[in-house]
């Protein structure tokens, strides 16, 4: 797994993908993002990042805990080997769950939600 850092004002763009992946896919990936603990939210929004050569869809998800990020992106990307043929992947753009951009809500492109449990539940 090979790891990319954007720069602190790195303009980013998303939007809903003008050709998204077959839905097949995007369920395939829904399942994996399902088994993994700590992920509260995933999106499957097409994005921009400045100075790229073009946009691509990308895999955001929001996290529980921003130390668990890596252990995510790692289990993430072993069940992907079971998705992506050998050469393929998609990128793994992860975020606090409170720090998710709006612009990836707003793409409408939600493949996970997290059950949320009532504040009575919680005990």
């Amino acid at each position: 797994m090979s790891e990319r850092t954007i720069k602190k004002g790195t303009t980013v763009y998303f939007g809903a993908p003008a050709h998204p992946m077959p839905k097949t896919r995007a369920d395939a990936i829904a399942q994996a993002v399902a088994q993994v603990p700590g992920i509260v939210e995933a999106h499957l929004p097409q994005c921009f990042i400045e100075g790229d050569e073009e946009a691509r869809q990308i895999l955001v998800v929001g996290v529980l805990k921003r130390g668990e990020i890596s252990q995510i992106a790692q289990a993430l990307t072993d069940k992907f080997q079971l998705i992506f043929e050998p050469g393929q992947s998609i990128d793994i753009l992860p975020f606090e769950a409170g720090a998710v951009p709006a612009g990836v809500r707003q793409a409408g492109c939600q493949i996970f939600a997290a059950e949320k449990k009532a504040w009575w539940k919680l005990w």
